[in-house]
Parts: structure tokens; sequence; C-alpha cells
């Protein structure tokens, strides 16, 4: 993620340079994806300026604006601190993937801890 850029401007980005949108318009898909969400707000806001759960959920836009049909997610309580229940958070992605996008949660470090000591392999 580019920290110099606002949370629009950064998710805009990706239309603007991958389907060579106008800004307006790419910008106008980026605060629609935010506002599905309730985070409108933070549009102007910098990287430093935003909690780690909005960070993340710009980042998961961004990769919805792409053309990628697949979208992994590596190890969200890691990316989203502070984080004590996740199904908000795939309440949310359901509300974000209106082009019915694959995406694959990855969570390594809680299975092994989960699993610690049981006969489990887990394949890193």
């Amino acid at each position: 993620m580019i920290s110099n850029l606002n949370m629009l401007e950064n998710i805009a980005l990706i239309k603007e340079v991958h389907e060579l949108l106008p800004t307006q318009e790419a910008q106008a898909h980026a605060i629609e994806s935010l506002r599905l969400i309730d985070l409108e707000h933070i549009g102007l806001n910098r990287l430093n300026q935003c909690t780690s759960l909005e960070v993340f959920y710009v980042m998961v836009i961004r990769a919805m604006m792409a053309k990628e049909e697949v979208i992994f997610i590596v190890t969200p309580f890691f990316l989203i601190k502070k984080l004590a229940r996740i199904e908000p958070v795939l309440e949310k992605l359901v509300l974000l993937n209106k082009e019915q996008k694959n995406i694959i949660i990855l969570d390594n470090l809680t299975n092994q801890s989960h699993y610690k000591g049981d006969l489990c392999n887990i394949i890193k």
C-alpha cells in the first residue's frame, strides 16, 4: 500500500492504472465500496490515521478492484490487531464481494496454536 496517498486515492489507483479509468470515476467506485461497509468517513484519511481494521478493509477493497478472481487473505488475526471476532469482518467481505470472487482465508498461526501437540499435519 502506498502510504502518502489517502485511502480513497489508494483504492482508486487500481482502477486508474489497470482499467485506465479517469480519476473521478475510479474514486467514485472506491467511495461506493467504502460506503457499503460504513467506512466512507476514512476516504480522506492517510494510512497513519486509520486503524488496522480500516487498513485491512482498504486492502480488501483494492483486491476486489483488481481483475484476479481469487483473493487470498493470510493470517487475518495477525493483520488486524485486537480482533476478537471474525464474524463481522466476514459479513462485510460478503457485502464487498459483488463480483463473486473466491476469497480464501489462510490462518496458519491460529491453526498451529490450536492443533499444537495433535497428530494434525500443518503444511507451511
